[in-house]
């Protein structure tokens, strides 16, 4: 995986906008997204300022991670489509769905 793909898969999971993450990072948002989506490489000193704001180290951030099934990195995706209210029955619909899932244990 890249750099850019494993940036923009941190921040996904952490449920942050492109605008958040660069926040954050004290980094403009065109450039963030510029190196997510591999038009530019960060800096070293710009990506240690990324992972700070994610939470990470730099060793953590190059070492292995499980990846993200193409299913929920498609969920994802299309969640990002949604507007805020959609987003809350998407989550609802899926947290009924799991509970509903729990209880038939």
């Amino acid at each position: 995986m890249d750099i850019g793909s494993r940036i923009r898969n941190l921040r996904i999971a952490k449920d942050w906008k492109v605008s958040e993450l660069a926040k954050k990072a004290y980094i403009s948002q065109s450039y963030l997204s510029d190196i997510e989506k591999g038009r530019t490489a960060p800096s070293l000193d710009k990506l240690s300022s990324i992972c700070e704001a994610l939470g990470i180290s730099l060793s953590e951030f190059f070492g292995e991670v499980p990846a993200l099934s193409k299913e929920v990195i498609r969920l994802v995706e299309n969640a990002q489509k949604l507007s805020e209210k959609e987003i809350n029955h998407l989550s609802n619909f899926l947290e009924a769905m799991i509970e509903r899932n729990h209880n038939k244990e």
